[in-house]
């Protein structure tokens, strides 16, 4: 395994909506999914607590930007600054296991979740329909724990410097009428 204490690894990341075009409302909500590829030479293990790639969470919380490029106006999707919880568990197969990731070298990896606000009314925190709008990473966006290895060889170790989680490229959908 590498020296954690030099250069983290880079990841490429990219983010999209299916369907990019969607009825508030729709009976088949529309997803995100984020893609990351590690660019290590071995296997990495990431927490994911609190990033991206705990889609759900990062929905609530200021992980996300979503802009009205129709109007100008950021909406509000954030809902909480996360719940309440015990401290992180770091043990294999512990409660908070399925929050450590492993990404092997160069294998996209993706991760998708329902969009929770696609059914939001309008308003500050809703969509118009016949509007379009950019999803976008916040700025500097890092997982903040991670090693080199796989989960099973990590779990139970310090971390290494945070990985920085960008640039990201936004994405843009509409919500139909």
């Amino acid at each position: 395994m590498s020296d954690t204490t030099s250069n983290p690894p880079v990841l490429s990341i990219s983010m999209s909506i299916d369907p990019p075009q969607f009825t508030r409302g729709s009976e088949t909500p529309p997803t995100i999914s984020i893609t990351a590829t590690s660019h290590a030479s071995e296997p990495i293990t990431i927490f994911t607590w609190h990033t991206i790639f705990n889609l759900k969470l990062a929905q609530q919380r200021k992980n996300l930007i979503c802009i009205d490029l129709t109007t100008g106006r950021r909406i509000q999707l954030e809902t909480t600054k996360g719940p309440q919880r015990l401290q992180f568990s770091f043990a294999l197969d512990g409660r908070d296991d399925q929050f450590f990731v492993a990404l092997e070298p160069e294998t996209p990896m993706t991760i998708t979740h329902r969009f929770l606000r696609s059914a939001a009314v309008e308003s500050d925190k809703g969509f118009t329909p016949g509007h379009k709008y950019r999803l976008e990473i916040r700025e500097n966006e890092e997982a903040e724990w991670w090693r080199y290895g796989k989960k099973e060889e990590v779990i139970d170790h310090a971390s290494g410097p945070s990985i920085r989680l960008g640039p990201i490229e936004p994405v843009e959908f509409e919500v139909e009428g």
